[in-house]
């Protein structure tokens, strides 16, 4: 009996740590906030490949870059 007893604690203790291990004490959503940078005009030039495929708006919202000022297209005939 004395053995599955210190058995349970020790589980306990490890899933306890573990709990600990993967979810820490600190809020991330805080830090994140808190560290919002502003990017330059390089790093949010658009890749030929984006270009290409016709996903500029998308890749400027993955990377974190403003979105692009619309313009409007005027037919000329």
């Amino acid at each position: 009996m004395k053995g599955i007893r210190y058995l349970f604690a020790i589980s306990w203790t490890l899933i306890a740590l573990g709990a600990f291990a993967v979810f820490g004490l600190s809020d991330d959503k805080e830090t994140k906030a808190s560290e919002v940078v502003e990017k330059t005009a390089e790093e949010c030039e658009i890749p030929a490949f984006a270009k290409a495929i016709g996903h500029e708006d998308l890749w400027l919202k993955h990377n974190g870059c403003p979105p692009r000022e619309k313009t409007e297209k005027t037919d000329e005939k």
